[in-house]
């Protein structure tokens, strides 16, 4: 599984794979064949956002929220689910407007992504049924 992030303004290039925007917000300037896919629940919740955007919480307490928003919402966990699969063939990139990735929602996912992935290869490994 290979997951990349950048910001929707990056230079396209071959190498992004598919590229998946997940933005809650259509991004501005940016034109429908920048991207390949749009999954909109993959990205923080509006009340989230807003949250952050205004300083009502800080970084932490963000990344804190949208963990918890991407194990206990459906939505977010179909999303992960979708991507997941995308992710194990072929290459997939996130993204969304934000120029820094340091504080980027996008970095949380990817994270959680590869997490998912490492899960699932363990899982796989596990598996100790055998055909008589």
């Amino acid at each position: 599984m290979t997951v990349k992030t950048k910001s929707i303004y990056d230079t396209k290039r071959r190498i992004d794979g598919l590229r998946v925007l997940v933005s809650r917000f259509y991004p501005r300037g940016v034109m429908r064949d920048h991207f390949d896919l749009w999954v909109r629940e993959a990205s923080p919740k509006p009340d989230l956002l807003r949250a952050y955007k205004h300083g009502s919480i800080n970084w932490p307490e963000f990344e804190r929220r949208f963990r918890l928003q991407l194990r206990t919402a459906t939505a977010s966990i179909s999303a992960l689910n979708q991507l997941s699969e995308l992710s194990t063939k072929r290459i997939i990139t996130l993204l969304c407007y934000e120029k820094e990735w340091q504080k980027c929602h996008r970095q949380i996912l990817k994270r959680r992504l590869d997490a998912l992935s490492k899960r699932n290869k363990r899982l796989a490994g596990q598996d100790t049924t055998k055909s008589p």
